[in-house]
């Protein structure tokens, strides 16, 4: 009798658990669903369904998954009373198969729309628990982007559940990398630019250096040929040959020369000079400056640096429409 009772009371317990368990045939099992077909582990509650099983025995691999009657594919960790969980795990791969992806189209330039997006460290709200009660800060500080500033830039990278918005940080990635490319080739073409100027800049520092050489070899030679040819300020005289001032006109070396302010130009012009006219020209034979000539005998002018630029310069002794000499003089600055 016992043993019969005791049948009966198993067999009931059994009936009522399997009206909230099922046990398919091939071992899945059921809690709230008649049809544990979809997984070894088929939970499901108010229309939805939750799975975990494992298709392949051998590969070591266990499989998870959600679907809701809306067939919303997320797996929210989520508890009423705290709000959305933190999850630890030690590696994420994402699938990014091609073959799974369809309209696939190549990124523009991302620069200009980085640029727009703030980041900011911050605490999230929930974290407060992890001040202590001796008022020691447990919390960890966090970095990232507000959501709500990301939907004005990137609406397609935010997502809301529960009244809370989402970032889709995994598609920073995409932006991140055409940005950098976009910025190596800018690096790279300045590099090639600063190539360039480096190479114009040493070359012009070469000719800066033979430019000094020369400038230094050049005025020594001037020296030499002004102490030799020059006839010094007040003792200008007339030649040995008493004929010659009477019968020829005669141009004399400026002086000083270099000169950076002002050189004087003399002449002698003899008595029959009807007319006559000193003329300063450049290298290229442009004429810069004339100055007549009203007297006979001696003549000196006053040339202002100021008036020129520095460089070379030749000037010219025509006397009756005849040219009488040219001589060089150099204006320093």
């Amino acid at each position: 009798m016992n043993k019969l009772l005791l049948f009966f009371v198993s067999l009931f317990i059994t009936t009522m658990a399997m009206s909230q368990i099922k046990v398919s045939t091939n071992g899945n099992v059921g809690v709230g669903s008649n049809d544990p077909t979809k997984g070894k582990l088929v939970i499901a509650y108010g229309g939805s369904e939750f799975a975990f099983h494992a298709y392949n025995k051998t590969d070591g691999n266990a499989y998870f998954g959600a679907r809701n009657t809306n067939k919303d594919p997320w797996i929210n960790f989520y508890h009423p009373t705290e709000g959305y969980n933190k999850v630890r795990f030690k590696q994420s791969i994402l699938s990014s198969d091609s073959t799974l992806k369809t309209e696939i189209t190549p990124l523009g330039s991302t620069t200009s729309i980085l640029k727009q997006i703030q980041t900011y460290s911050y605490y999230f709200k929930s974290d407060s628990i992890l001040i202590r009660y001796d008022s020691v800060d447990l919390r960890k500080k966090d970095y990232g982007v507000l959501a709500q500033e990301v939907k004005n830039i990137l609406p397609n990278l935010v997502d809301s559940c529960n009244g809370e918005m989402f970032v889709n940080y995994n598609a920073f990635i995409a932006l991140l990398i055409k940005g950098f490319n976009e910025q190596q080739i800018l690096i790279e073409q300045q590099q090639s630019q600063i190539g360039i100027l480096q190479r114009i800049v040493a070359a012009q520092e070469f000719d800066l250096v033979k430019l000094k050489e020369w400038h230094k070899e050049f005025y020594g030679l001037m020296e030499y040929l002004t102490k030799c040819c020059e006839i010094p300020k007040g003792s200008m005289s007339i030649p040995d040959n008493p004929e010659a001032p009477q019968e020829m006109a005669v141009l004399y070396q400026n002086a000083p020369n270099p000169f950076s302010s002002n050189t004087e130009i003399s002449c002698y012009l003899p008595e029959i000079t009807q007319q006559a006219v000193i003329y300063i020209n450049n290298l290229q034979g442009i004429e810069l400056k004339s100055y007549p000539l009203t007297q006979q005998g001696f003549n000196t002018i006053t040339i202002s640096g100021s008036m020129l630029p520095a460089g070379m310069y030749l000037y010219t002794l025509v006397v009756d429409n005849e040219i009488i000499d040219t001589k060089r003089m150099i204006l320093t600055k």
